[in-house]
């Protein structure tokens, strides 16, 4: 009969091993995450997905081929490669679809304000002339003086900031010469007339509004009203294209972060099954051979004491972790960075190996050894012809273990770290 000292002591081992092997793999799946991580961002940064993906989801906003070209080739936003075209530039819708679905440039990133200043710059570019310009010619025709500066200083701020019409019409009474007084009163009701189609007040961003009005895309026309009918001021309006911009920007993130989630189990499988990285068969091996399974913790604890890990963990940052930020150099050596890229992956399997686990795959003739039949690593053993009464069976037990090994690798190396610190403060 086994005394309730030596039951508890034997529990204690039992205990003491399923939390190496736990931590164990753990290890091994956050060295496995960090170069499923390196892979994915190299192929991000070599395929433009990012930026693609950023134009892809702007393209679903804007869906004007006009202004898309001018706004994807402005100096601050320079989504494509193409010489910039002018708010004012009239080009038809060929050209502008060529220029839009152009060649992506590097930028994956566009800040909120930035992005609306130029939509709406582009948007009442025309509109400001056509609505405005009449109005400066009669003002600039004006003698020099008090009254003609007072006029345009209106006018200005009307263009700039979407406010000042009812301070322009109240002032039109002043006007001391009748012909420049009827001349812009005549401008001014046409504008009026001009907003009135929209439904708004004419008081409300008539220049912006009128340009929305001008869109030939309905949807993006409509979505556009929507969006700014409630606003009163520019800097209102600005404020719900920003909230519109951001949460599209926020569908478009989700959307990404998908997209690598995908392309990490793509890209786990792959180097699961080139290196043979079977969860079962290390689970095994752990298990069984004590002496594996205490090198193994010794490695984990001194990575994770030393900070080592902690570092390799932090410093690779998923390529759909966040929401869309800016590339730092548009101009960076793109083979120096995936040279790097590249070594760091090698890096990292080279530690993977270091750990001296059953990994990797071997082909040899065992028909004269029926002992070693069972062994999953190597492939002789995988044919029927071979090893007909154990082939299946082996060949089902790979399935789960690689399966197993790309599910955990796909939720990231943060992920397993955090379970591994939990383990071993235990």
């Amino acid at each position: 009969m086994i005394s309730p000292a030596v039951w508890r002591g034997r529990k204690g081992l039992r205990l003491t091993a399923i939390i190496q092997v736990v931590a164990g793999l753990g290890f091994v799946f956050i060295l496995l995450s960090i170069v499923v991580t390196e892979a994915n961002n190299l192929i991000a940064r070599a395929t433009k997905l990012r930026a693609k993906n950023l134009r892809n989801n702007i393209n679903q906003i804007i869906e004007d081929p006009v202004i898309q070209a001018k706004v994807y080739t402005h100096p601050l936003i320079q989504l494509v490669k193409a010489d910039p075209i002018a708010p004012s530039q009239r080009i038809s819708h060929e050209e502008a679809a060529k220029v839009a679905n152009g060649r992506v440039s590097s930028v994956d990133f566009i800040d909120p304000k930035t992005f609306v200043d130029v939509v709406l710059n582009t948007i009442k570019a025309e509109s400001d002339q056509q609505l405005f310009g009449s109005l400066l010619n009669v003002i600039d025709g004006m003698p020099a003086g008090p009254e003609r500066r007072g006029l345009r200083a209106m006018v200005n701020r009307i263009v700039t900031s979407g406010q000042g019409m009812k301070e322009l019409r109240n002032a039109l009474p002043y006007v001391q010469d009748r012909r420049y007084r009827s001349a812009l009163s005549d401008i001014i009701n046409q504008i009026d007339e001009e907003v009135s189609l929209l439904g708004v007040e004419p008081s409300e961003n008539v220049a912006l509004m009128a340009g929305i009005r001008q869109i030939e895309s309905q949807n993006l026309r409509n979505s556009l009203a929507t969006v700014m009918y409630s606003a009163d001021s520019m800097d209102a309006a600005r404020q719900n294209l920003e909230t519109w911009f951001s949460n599209s920007m926020s569908r478009a993130s989700a959307h990404y972060k998908a997209r690598m989630k995908g392309l990490s189990v793509v890209v786990a499988l792959v180097i699961a099954l080139a290196l043979n990285i079977d969860t079962l068969n290390i689970t095994r091996t752990l298990w069984e051979d004590p002496a594996r399974r205490e090198q193994l913790s010794s490695a984990l604890n001194y990575s994770v004491q030393s900070g080592e890990l902690q570092t390799q963990v932090d410093v690779v940052q998923p390529a759909g972790d966040d929401e869309f930020r800016a590339n730092q150099a548009e101009n960076a050596n793109e083979l120096e960075d995936a040279v790097g890229a590249g070594v760091d992956i090698a890096n990292q399997l080279q530690n993977i190996e270091d750990l001296r686990l059953p990994i990797g795959w071997t082909v040899q003739n065992v028909s004269g050894e029926p002992e070693r039949l069972n062994d999953p690593n190597n492939l002789w053993n995988y044919f029927p012809d071979n090893n007909p009464d154990g082939w299946l069976g082996l060949l089902a037990a790979k399935f789960l273990g690689i399966a197993a090994t790309v599910v955990a690798a796909a939720q990231g190396a943060p992920f397993w770290f955090g379970i591994v610190n939990r383990l071993l403060r235990r």
